[in-house]
């Protein structure tokens, strides 16, 4: 009888098919993980890169709503607000944009809308108190900024500017 069992080779039929399962199922569940790693890792950046936004944007809202804008027409007036202020674009976003609407068009009504394009062409829009001097468009990378507030003809408005 054990003589029988150590010659039945029935079970070694089917272990090709068995690897082959086996292969195709690891593959699949790394190629799930690898996905999903991925995607965390996109949901972390633009987190990131939203809490920057939220600075720039918190920062300017206060400069807006507490006034003392430099006049523009006056080259000698040289009392306006300004704030410096340290961001970081990650790189899984294409562009950043303060002061125009995503399709381009700019006026009193949509000059205090910021938005980001990411990568993967995903865009977020989002509006302000403060209205922008803009376009003023960042890409990704470091940017020492300088936020300044500057009136005109036009209004009050918050210059956006790399130093």
């Amino acid at each position: 009888m054990l003589n029988d069992l150590l010659k039945d080779e029935s079970a070694v039929e089917g272990m090709p098919m068995r690897i082959v399962v086996t292969v195709v199922v690891f593959a699949v569940i790394l190629g799930l993980t690898g996905k999903a790693a991925s995607d965390f890792i996109g949901d972390v950046k633009e987190k990131k890169l939203m809490d920057e936004l939220d600075r720039i944007e918190k920062r300017a809202a206060v400069m807006y709503l507490q006034g003392g804008a430099r006049d523009m027409n006056n080259p000698s007036d040289l009392s306006g607000t300004t704030e410096s202020i340290h961001v970081q674009i990650p790189d899984n976003t294409a562009f950043v944009v303060f002061g125009r609407m995503p399709d381009g068009a700019a006026d009193a009504r949509t000059d205090n809308v910021y938005y980001y394009v990411l990568d993967n062409g995903r865009v977020q829009a989002k509006s302000s108190v403060a209205r922008f001097s803009g376009p003023a468009v960042f890409y990704p990378g470091e940017y020492e900024l300088m936020l300044e507030l500057v009136r005109n003809d036009n209004g009050t408005f918050v210059a956006i500017r790399g130093i």
